[in-house]
């Protein structure tokens, strides 16, 4: 089932995006793709960086749980974990 996916980064790192993704699991693909590319390009301290990177692990725990059922039923998925939030609608 295809996913609307919005999401958003907070914090001296901050962006969003939206797109169209093939399932849950593609969703997680993305959020952890979207921390590497912030920790490339922006000059995070190393406490910045591992907290980027502990949001975004336990955003993807969830959402490969919580939201795969959530999901699977029909409904919307929304969660905030630190300075990540993420939302799954599925599409159509």
């Amino acid at each position: 089932m295809a996913l609307r996916m919005q999401w958003s980064i907070e914090g001296p790192f901050s962006g969003s995006a939206g797109q169209t993704v093939r399932d849950v699991q593609k969703a997680a693909w993305w959020v952890n793709d979207g921390v590497m590319r912030i920790r490339q390009r922006a000059n995070l301290t190393p406490y910045e960086s591992e907290q980027l990177d502990e949001c975004a692990r336990m955003i993807c725990v969830r959402m490969l749980d919580e939201a795969d059922i959530a999901t699977s039923r029909g409904e919307q998925w929304s969660a905030t974990i630190g300075y990540i939030t993420v939302t799954l609608t599925p599409a159509g």
